[in-house]
């Protein structure tokens, strides 16, 4: 019960948008535009630095479908709280870290859980490689970029400008702009082989024209889906650092983790 519930949890942090329908012109790339592009990466990333509100979260992993309803409070670099609510709006899985420590509360049966924010312990719960920094800046609209040694891009019209970053051992990144110039897609290879993807959609009027409210992250080799839609969200507000910690109600163990 408590790796469905907690999967379901972290899940919403990455998350799934459909694919962008995008038109560009078509005009010749530039190294001008190529430091442009890396400049709006720069820029997104100081958009938020915090979030809290509300999503609704699917899940297609090749053991179950999920779907729920979750309260979020993200701050980077690496703080994290979520609660997984009922059809009644009762929590009934609360998580948080703050960046040093990992805890899980199931109302339900009482259970509370601790350990070290390791990737191991992560892992433990969520099958997919990343640490909980990396979720939380996929959330805040800054996606890892790899440290490239080489920039490539072309234009294709009805995709958008594709800005190539390319690093050793046949490691690049594909990121996708539109015709404004926003991030909508960020594409992880190994040679060959693509390993992750983070789409952005559904841009905010009322928080920041640049904020994307709905984010997908597909794994391709792991046959898994998450998509996540905010809603009634505050960006950059200011986060107790309380807020990311747990306390077991009186009479509750604390159990480790692993």
């Amino acid at each position: 019960m408590l790796r469905f519930l907690f999967l379901l949890s972290l899940f919403m942090l990455t998350a799934c948008a459909p694919r962008p329908k995008v038109v560009v012109p078509e005009i010749e790339p530039t190294e001008v535009l190529v430091q442009t592009l890396l400049e709006r990466l720069a820029q997104h990333a100081e958009i938020a630095h915090s979030l809290e509100g509300f999503a609704r979260v699917r899940i297609v992993h090749p053991e179950r479908r999920l779907g729920a309803n979750q309260v979020l409070f993200v701050e980077k670099p690496d703080r994290l709280r979520s609660e997984t609510l009922s059809p009644f709006g009762q929590p009934v899985l609360l998580a948080a870290t703050d960046g040093d420590m990992f805890s899980v509360y199931l109302p339900g049966d009482r259970s509370f859980y601790r350990g070290a924010a390791t990737l191991h312990n992560i892992q433990r719960f969520v099958p997919i490689p990343l640490h909980v920094a990396d979720l939380v800046h996929i959330v805040l609209y800054d996606p890892p970029v790899i440290a490239y040694t080489r920039t490539s891009l072309k234009i294709e019209p009805q995709r958008g400008y594709v800005l190539t970053l390319e690093a050793a051992a046949g490691v690049r990144q594909e990121m996708v702009f539109d015709g404004s110039l926003r991030l909508r897609e960020a594409n992880y290879y190994q040679d060959a082989s693509l390993h992750m993807t983070i789409r952005y959609d559904q841009f905010s009027e009322e928080n920041s024209r640049d904020f994307p409210l709905t984010i997908e992250m597909r794994m391709p080799e792991l046959g898994t889906r998450a998509t996540v839609d905010l809603r009634d969200i505050e960006l950059n507000p200011s986060i107790p650092v309380e807020r990311f910690s747990l306390t077991p109600p009186d009479g509750v163990p604390i159990l480790p983790i692993p």
